[in-house]
């Protein structure tokens, strides 16, 4: 049987029930899909923590890339290990005076 006859064959109460019954069951289908623990709302907060979560690996791995060059130049660099002794330790040469300005 056609969709159209049966709506043509149901009285004016029928049909508001019936249009009742489709509009609230649709308003429920769109809740769930919003709402569920699985729905869109879900769905769009884990989109962003991943994101930020991408965004914070590659910064990690820049800063790893930058502390292997550091170590590697620590390593293999006699002058960058002996500027980097200076600077953080204070440490001086043979026969070097240091002249500290307060």
């Amino acid at each position: 049987m056609d969709l159209a006859k049966i709506i043509k064959q149901l009285n004016s109460k029928e049909l508001r029930t019936l249009i009742l019954v489709s509009i609230l069951s649709g308003c429920a289908v769109i809740a769930w899909l919003f709402f569920s623990p699985n729905g869109i709302l879900t769905y769009y907060h884990l989109k962003k923590q991943i994101e930020a979560v991408q965004t914070e690996n590659e910064q990690l791995k820049e800063e790893n890339r930058l502390l292997q060059q550091k170590i590697d130049k620590i390593k293999n660099d006699p002058a960058y290990l002996e500027e980097l002794a200076r600077k953080e330790y204070d440490l001086l040469k043979k026969n070097e005076l240091l002249f500290e300005f307060k």
